[in-house]
């Protein structure tokens, strides 16, 4: 029978912990814990229990509102245990997922970010529900957006930024090669609403070289696996064995699809917010650096005897293409690769590279643009989820490179043990260091206990007074010309008495670093080349000119002209700096440990070696943590604090501490009669075991609590038999309710105990809530009463003075009768309601549209009159209409069938002229039986207008109506429009008196006339070789029969009349405009819309 929690070993060794380790991991229990510490085994396959996945998201709601150790061991009891602190203390939390290199730290970390941002959409505590309540629909809808993007991005940027960063290695075939501290910005509700993902040293050499049985960056491989046909050709890409960057045997990853995990990337992308223009312009560039690599330099001599070199002939199409498509002339490159500028007493010149510098530039390029990939990848991730202004605490999930000894050690795997040294550091200081001080220092009894403090490695490697390696480093770096020879004798002379670093015994370029997972020998021959790349600023300002946006983007140098001119910072300068940060972030933030471990060599699952297994649980510190664990206390906390959290729990303590210390009223709440340890606290599986198996359901601490108070009390208990009491808290008493004292803080021995609290506390928070509302809604009430207390006396004292007034009035009394007096004794009703009524009262509402009622109630009489009059006038004439339509009808009853005949023909024949002509147009129904007029405006009277008529020569108007111009900007004017013998004038009057002829349009010039198939009033001018006139007239009938039978007297032909729901005209010069016609059901007037700049739309009604 294994243990779930390593404390809980009979005895605590390293062979005990491996043994435990090694039986639960062949009983596919890959985690176990130590504390709340959490320690991963990779089992190198998908594990499933129950039929289900491990993971699955079913799965997430056993885990929602447990402390950690209801639960078993597993990445979502973490993360729910980082989720809940932050939510109960409003403090910034951390996951730190250690481990060696193909231990599962990457995996691990995406099932603590799937479990956070899925728990993180419900509203888990009463702050989120109160708060949910106080906003409108559209604001919840709106953070629910807000919430669900930023989830989206979060989950589907790991693929896209694990294909560009992510590499096999000979111990992972997913290694990470960056360092990533993705940070979740949470609202006070606890949902997630925004993030920032920081990355720290992408290994950019390994796009250049890779160790036998490596591979490149996944991104190249699943470019030529999934790229279709036509961009294999546009970008030249053939397969991979043409490429000296992926010249490796090792191309392809047993069980991985590269063109499945092609198709997949360019999903994930999308759904970050990649544009696919972007995302092709980023394979672009891919295959530019394919290209580059395939480039070769020959060394020659020139003219002075110095050597220099070229592009070998046979590989210049490989520079070519990288040229064309990195938008630059393939001189100019060729140029950038073998010549470097230099200026010299303001004169600049050419200086020839040999072979090797050429080369060495041209990596450099390459590392730069494949950085500059990989940067804007995370700028992008970043621009959509970062969101500041919402956030309240953060939760951090850090996922960095494992610890890494390989047969050759560069420059980049010291900076990947530096960093986990650092965060070994972090975790000593943490648990075993600070945890041991703290005890000394409250004065708790304590056996001190001994473990490797690797401060002196940290020192060793980055300490600036020393100095350390990597100020070393720096320092020789910055003296040009630098040898191997040279730097390797200083650091044998620097480091001769250090312990932690090991001289060669050999003559070479290695040395080696005795670190806290074991001795690494590092290679020092790349060491200066890799700490200052050689990408100069001239290389910059070349690239700046490429014909291609993206290229000019992604290689933009932001640096000022002043700092142009500064050696650039070397990269372990710039790392160390990145490094101390997110140390100093992670020591603000409450940590939750996961230390992973790797259980072969040979990624096999299954297989466990244990000596393998000795080695990392010797460097992690398992066995020293598992024994400060053991004798420490797993929650400590300033008397004061501890009191303002928990002193609900006991009546001693509650609602305030009286006439004692915080430490004695501490001893008190704890030792109280009804607090203690919940009895029976049992993970969730073994209450899933149990209703299983068809037994009883287990009892839940709060059940148990609930009834041991009831049977206190002689209360029944619903037939269940009375469980054993709660375990009482003891002072310094080995139990489940140890507690110790310290001289300002009180120590908690067990989790269970201080979980107990916490449920403890849960159940007291309605009760305490429901004695604060009262006392609140107790104080509202009698603040309200006093206020109509006062209303009331104000009331009383104003009737009794109205009351005396009347009688003086009745008394005839000298005075009383006075306006003045008896205006004073009356008050407005807004006066006194405003004391005690809301302006939002529905009674003061009320009483509001009463005053208004009676205010309006005398004018009321005056207005029903004048309604009434109205009315009796619209009777009368409609009685007059009824009995002249009455005579009409009986005259034509009486007429005989001929002449009845002939004065129908007589009254519609102009309808009937108009239906033989027009019949496609629809009529309104009530212009049927209109007369025409023709002068509508009855122009004999109006002196203006005749001159105007006068002065085009026209002597006689066959017609003059009111209309309205439709103008080239879709706006209606008011016209007047006159139709005389030769021409149709166009007339601005707004003034009658003073009329304005617009334009003038010959009736001859006319080329056709266009209305629409529906009844309503537009109708459109169309005029030979000049712009037309669009009109809305209501007599549209008479003015077509006019113009068509003027136009025919003065040409001898008809003048054409068009019928079409989508008409055309010529509404100013160059310019023409088009309108659609359409009949809208819901409406029973035709209104004009503007759809664009040439565009319109007539709605028309079905009045008519």
């Amino acid at each position: 029978m294994t243990v779930s929690d390593l404390i809980l070993l009979p005895q605590v060794s390293e062979a005990e912990v491996v043994n435990e380790l090694s039986s639960r991991y062949q009983a596919n229990d890959i985690y176990t814990y130590i504390g709340p510490v959490l320690i991963a085994v990779n089992p190198y396959k998908l594990i499933k229990k129950n039929g289900k996945s491990l993971y699955d998201e079913s799965l997430i709601e056993d885990f929602s509102g447990r402390e950690i150790h209801e639960n078993d061991p597993h990445p979502f009891a973490i993360a729910e245990s980082a989720y809940s602190h932050m939510i109960n203390f409003k403090a910034n939390q951390c996951i730190l997922i250690t481990g060696e290199s193909g231990s599962g730290k990457t995996e691990t970390s995406k099932h603590v970010l799937q479990y956070i941002a899925n728990i993180s959409t419900k509203a888990r505590t009463r702050l989120a529900v109160n708060q949910s309540r106080k906003l409108s629909d559209d604001k919840k809808h709106a953070i629910d957006k807000v919430v669900n993007n930023v989830r989206r991005i979060l989950i589907r940027a790991n693929p896209v930024l694990e294909a560009f960063g992510n590499a096999q290695t000979v111990r992972n075939n997913n290694s990470s090669r960056f360092g990533k501290y993705m940070l979740l910005q949470m609202n006070p509700s606890g949902q997630v609403v925004g993030g920032f993902v920081h990355n720290y040293l992408l290994e950019k050499n390994r796009v250049i070289t890779q160790a036998a049985g490596e591979r490149n960056f996944h991104c190249f491989y699943n470019l030529l696996a999934g790229a279709s046909k036509a961009d294999k050709a546009e970008w030249h890409l053939e397969d991979a064995t043409k490429y000296a960057f992926l010249q490796h045997e090792q191309r392809t990853i047993h069980g991985v699809n590269d063109r499945t995990e092609f198709a997949d990337l360019g999903h994930h992308m999308t759904a970050v917010g990649i544009a696919d223009d972007d995302q092709r312009q980023i394979y672009q560039q891919l295959a530019a650096i394919l290209h580059l690599g395939n480039v070769v330099f020959v060394s020659q001599v020139d003219a002075s005897h110095n050597p220099c070199c070229a592009i070998d002939p046979t590989t210049k199409q490989s520079l070519q293409l990288a040229a064309k498509l990195m938008g630059v002339s393939a001189d100019s490159l060729e140029d950038m690769f073998t010549f470097k500028s230099l200026t010299i007493n303001r004169s600049e010149m050419r200086v020839p590279l040999t072979a090797a510098q050429g080369e060495k530039v041209l990596h450099s390029v390459v590392r730069c643009v494949y950085d500059n990939i990989f940067t804007w990848l995370v700028e992008k991730v970043n621009k959509g989820i970062h969101n500041p202004s919402r956030a309240s605490q953060t939760v951090g999930i850090l996922d960095i490179y494992g610890f890494e000894i390989f047969h050759e050690n560069l420059f980049e795997q010291l900076c990947i043990n530096y960093v986990n040294e650092k965060l070994q550091q972090l975790f000593i200081s943490q648990t075993l260091q600070s945890e041991q001080l703290e005890y000394k220092r409250e004065g708790i009894a304590w056996v001190n206990i001994q473990f490797f403090n690797n401060q002196v490695v940290c020192d060793l490697i980055e300490d600036a007074k020393m100095p350390g390696i990597f100020p070393l480093l720096d320092e020789q770096c910055a003296i040009s010309q630098t040898s191997v020879d040279v730097l390797m004798h200083r650091f044998n002379e620097t480091y001769v008495k250090e312990p932690h670093f090991i001289k060669s015994r050999v003559k070479g370029s290695v040395f080696s670093v005795r670190h806290y997972a074991g001795v690494v020998e590092y290679d020092l021959s790349h060491f200066a080349e890799a700490n200052i790349d050689s990408f100069f600023t001239e290389l910059y300002t070349e690239l700046q000119k490429s014909s291609n946006a993206f290229v000019r983007n992604l290689l933009k140098d932001e640096r000022s002209n002043k700092e142009k001119l500064k050696r650039p910072p070397s990269t372990s300068f710039q790392f160390r700096a990145q490094v101390n940060a997110l140390v100093q972030d992670l020591n603000m933030c409450n940590p939750h440990y996961v230390r992973c471990i790797k259980p072969n060599e040979n990624k096999i699952s299954g297989s466990i070696n244990k000596q393998l297994v000795t080695a990392q649980v010797q460097c992690l510190g398992l066995v020293e943590n598992i024994r400060v664990r053991r004798a420490g206390f797993c929650y400590r906390e300033t008397y004061a604090t501890f009191l303002h959290r928990y002193k609900i729990l006991s009546r001693t303590s509650w609602p305030a501490v009286h006439n004692c210390s915080s430490r004695q009223a501490t001893v008190e709440l704890l030792t109280a009669e009804d607090v203690g340890v919940l009895p029976s606290l049992q993970p969730v599986s073994a209450q899933r075991e149990a209703e299983a198996n068809g037994q009883q359901r287990p009892l839940t601490p709060l059940e148990v609590y609930h009834m041991h108070l009831a049977a206190k009390n002689n209360k029944p208990t619903d037939g269940h038999e009375v469980p054993q009491p709660i375990i009482r808290f003891k002072e310094d008493i080995e139990s489940l309710g140890c507690f110790s004292l310290g001289r300002n803080k009180v120590f908690i021995k067990h989790p269970a105990a201080l979980f107990s609290l916490e449920r403890l506390r849960q159940d007291k928070l309605p009760q305490i809530a429901k004695i604060i509302e009262d006392a609140w809604v107790r104080r509202l009430l009698r603040a309200r009463l006093a206020k109509y207390a006062v209303v009331f006396a104000d009331l009383n004292t104003r009737y009794s003075a109205i009351r005396d007034n009347l009688q003086d009035r009745l008394m005839r009394r000298n005075g009383a009768a006075d306006k003045a007096t008896v205006a004073g004794l009356y008050s407005h009703w807004d006066q006194l309601a405003s004391k005690v009524l809301q302006p939002s009262s529905r009674l003061r509402s009320h009483l509001a549209a009463g005053e208004v009622y009676n205010a309006a109630s005398f004018l009321t009489s005056y207005a029903k009159r004048n309604a009434a009059v109205r009315h009796l006038n619209k009777v009368k004439k409609a009685v007059q209409v009824f009995s002249s339509r009455w005579k009409g009808r009986q005259t034509r009853r009486n007429m005989s069938p001929d002449l009845a005949r002939k004065c129908y023909k007589a009254m519609l024949g102009i309808r009937t002229e108009f239906e033989r002509l027009f019949g496609k147009k629809k009529r309104r129904r009530d212009t049927l039986d209109r007369v025409y007029l023709g002068d509508y405006l009855n122009v004999k009277k109006h002196t203006p207008l005749l001159a105007l008529l006068k002065a085009s020569k026209e002597s006689h108007v066959l017609f003059a109506g009111e209309t309205h111009k439709i103008n080239e900007k879709f706006v209606a004017q008011t016209r007047l429009l006159l139709i005389g013998e030769m021409n149709v004038h166009n007339i601005k009057a707004d003034k009658m008196d003073k009329p304005k002829e617009r334009r003038v349009v010959p009736i001859a010039q006319l080329s056709k006339i266009s209305m629409s198939s529906l009844h309503d009033n537009y109708l459109f001018l169309h005029v030979n070789n000049d712009v037309g006139l669009m009109y809305e007239v209501d007599q549209k009938t008479e003015v077509v029969l006019v113009l068509k039978q003027r136009f025919k007297e003065l040409c001898k032909r008809d003048l054409p009349v068009a019928i079409s729901d989508t008409i055309e005209f010529e509404a100013k010069k160059g310019m023409r405009l088009a309108f659609r016609f359409v009949k809208n059901q819901n409406t029973t007037v035709s209104t004009m819309e503007k759809l664009d700049k040439k565009n319109g739309q007539v709605n028309v009604g079905t009045k008519y």
